[in-house]
């Protein structure tokens, strides 16, 4: 078993099974393991506490013509119209077409692929052909979102690397959640929260940028006590990683997009997503810190408000 104090923990996401009265917190393999090797896919790990994890389980691994070798990121999944879908950030060189990001190798493509189970836990097969987000945009953390006339999104984030003030967008899905269903539309920028500050960065791998840069980062929506349509997202405030929300009024997912005034959490963590206990307790999970290898599982209770969100004291502190 292992303790949540003392698991490496990145971009979490965690889902509750009240059939069988346990969780599972859903990892890249490449942290939820300890040897040191490159990423070979995603992996869960069951808790009945959410304080003692069991040791990873495979949840998906790519077979050997699979396109991204080693990067699997912010994994998520969720339950939709009887199956399970896992949303991952893939990596790797695309061999069908010429692309260029500007950004990575010559043909490389980063984005967010889906995948299939009929069980919570997997295995997860390939789904959407490669990554569902564009292609030649440079791209992470895609989450799902239904809005209420049944129709699939895929929230996802356009990095700074790629075009400095980094965005978040909202790609139309087909129903079968196997391909995108029209062209992505921006719903704000990074710079658009006054609470967000952005950081300097001189270079980042090898690239030259030597501009004030603004992240966004592991968007999640969910609704308020009022009707709107909220969405945690992170983004550098005042030097540290820092959690906000931002707020459509009128429930739309395709905004207009309001930003609050201050920020949901200034610890130095974030990637945040909601989710409720057995007992029924709505509670936040993120990263904290966000510096590797100390990133830990932080776990807040909350509670909805007519505009948001509010958190109580850590569950467990580390």
């Amino acid at each position: 078993m292992r303790h949540i104090q003392d698991m490496r923990v990145r971009d979490p996401f965690i889902l509750t099974d009240k059939e069988n009265g346990c969780y599972y917190l859903i990892a890249s393999d490449r942290l939820a393991r300890t040897d040191g090797r490159p990423g070979e896919g995603v992996d869960y790990l069951r808790s009945e506490d959410l304080i003692h994890f069991e040791e990873p389980k495979a949840a998906f691994r790519p077979d050997t013509n699979f396109f991204s070798p080693h990067q699997f990121w912010a994994p998520e999944v969720h339950a939709y119209k009887g199956r399970y879908y896992l949303f991952v950030t893939t990596w790797g060189r695309w061999g069908e077409e010429p692309i260029d990001t500007g950004v990575l190798g010559e043909g490389e493509i980063r984005g967010t692929q889906i995948f299939v189970a009929d069980e919570m836990t997997g295995p997860y097969r390939a789904w959407s052909h490669g990554p569902v987000t564009p292609r030649k945009d440079l791209t992470l953390d895609g989450t799902l979102y239904v809005a209420p006339d049944g129709k699939p999104y895929m929230i996802y984030c356009h990095e700074w690397r790629q075009i400095i003030d980094g965005t978040i967008a909202a790609l139309p899905l087909t129903e079968d959640l196997r391909a995108a269903a029209g062209e992505p539309v921006t719903l704000f920028k990074g710079s658009d929260a006054p609470w967000a500050t952005g950081d300097f960065v001189e270079s980042y791998e090898d690239t030259p940028y030597h501009k004030v840069i603004y992240v966004t980062d592991g968007p999640f929506l969910f609704n308020d006590l009022s009707g709107g349509l909220c969405m945690l997202w992170s983004t550098g405030g005042e030097g540290i990683y820092t959690t906000g929300i931002s707020r459509s009024p009128s429930g739309n997912v395709l905004g207009p997009w309001e930003q609050s005034e201050q920020a949901l959490f200034t610890g130095d963590g974030g990637h945040a997503m909601l989710f409720h206990t057995l007992q029924g307790q709505l509670v936040l999970a993120l990263h904290q810190p966000n510096g590797a290898p100390d990133e830990r599982l932080r776990l807040f209770p909350a509670r909805l408000t007519e505009t948001g969100l509010a958190l109580g004291p850590a569950l467990v502190r580390g």
